[in-house]
């Protein structure tokens, strides 16, 4: 798949759903469950049991659905392993150029963690397209637009504390994407056995960025 695809994928609907810590039993219905809300991206955290192969699962069952990536990458090894397995996106709590060269080389879409300008200029000079600031809900909002003050070409995908509640302020300080991981995959409800909160969800976030987005200044 081209990294393009990937970027069009996630930029269409604005989320990218994070899993960690999913039970392979559970993995079909949120996905399902997901995909029914809207959610063309999702990830798979590798501190996740059994994250390889549900990664490999994910990208057979939804391959004609949904982009499959894997999240929480944090060697050149597990980033090749997760190649393997079938994510055609990488990301990363933080900048590592090993990890960023692996996943290039491999042709596959690169997603490193940054925080600060320094951190966002390095990723550019590897070759990398969009990053993902983390952790953004600590990080807050304005500090996402002043980041875009200097860098406003920037495509900046806020991960870490981001809810329906303060969505649509990062989608006006500049947010490219979001990825929303226990506010979205609802781990009450799945232990209840209503995927359809999960579908409800994924339906508000999306219409969120889409609303916001409309009315971006």
């Amino acid at each position: 798949m081209d990294k393009w695809d990937v970027v069009r994928c996630i930029k269409s609907t604005g989320i990218v759903a994070i899993l960690r810590g999913t039970q392979t039993e559970e993995l079909q219905k949120i996905a399902d469950a997901l995909y029914e809300g809207g959610v063309r991206a999702i990830e798979v955290t590798c501190n996740t049991k059994g994250y390889l192969g549900m990664i490999e699962t994910l990208s057979n069952t939804m391959k004609d659905k949904m982009i499959i990536g894997a999240g929480t990458v944090l060697s050149p090894v597990t980033a090749q392993l997760v190649i393997d397995a079938g994510a055609e996106f990488v990301l990363a709590p933080d900048l590592n150029r090993e990890v960023v060269q692996q996943v290039h080389q491999n042709r596959k879409f690169a997603i490193p963690g940054v925080t600060t300008p320094s951190e966002i200029m390095d990723a550019y000079r590897m070759g990398v397209d969009v990053v993902k600031l983390f952790p953004a809900g600590a990080l807050g909002a304005r500090y996402l637009k002043d980041l875009r003050g200097p860098l406003s070409n920037a495509a900046i995908i806020p991960v870490g504390g981001i809810n329906l509640e303060n969505l649509s302020e990062f989608v006006q300080a500049g947010a490219f994407a979001f990825g929303i991981g226990s506010e979205l995959i609802d781990k009450k409800a799945i232990a209840g056995g209503d995927f359809s909160i999960i579908t409800q969800k994924a339906k508000a976030y999306i219409e969120t960025f889409a609303r916001a987005s409309q009315g971006r200044a």
